[in-house]
């Protein structure tokens, strides 16, 4: 599912699925950190077997609150088919890899 921890970023670890049966529950979580953005994201998706568009709904959430925040959004650990995913939607024109 979902794990949060701040540091000097924001890291957002995703597990096992992100998909139309948790993304809301997963939004939700996310979107309380997202409020008042003050660091760097980081989508930590080592853990993560698979992501349905719902699933990159909450991606694209994250991406958006950091540009108006002023911030970046790095994408940590993607392989796979779960890179796949992100190289053919096209989020990795905005998303950076580390």
């Amino acid at each position: 599912m979902v794990e949060i921890e701040k540091d000097s970023r924001l890291i957002i670890k995703l597990y096992d699925r992100l998909d139309a049966t948790n993304a809301e529950e997963t939004s939700e979580i996310v979107s309380k950190e997202l409020e008042a953005l003050d660091r760097d994201i980081v989508l930590d998706v080592s853990k993560l077997e698979y992501i349905s568009s719902a699933g990159l709904q909450v991606i694209l959430a994250c991406a958006k609150a950091a540009k108006a925040a002023g911030k970046e959004t790095f994408l940590h650990g993607a392989k796979g088919n779960v890179l796949e995913i992100f190289r053919l939607s096209g989020f990795l024109t905005f998303l950076k890899e580390e």
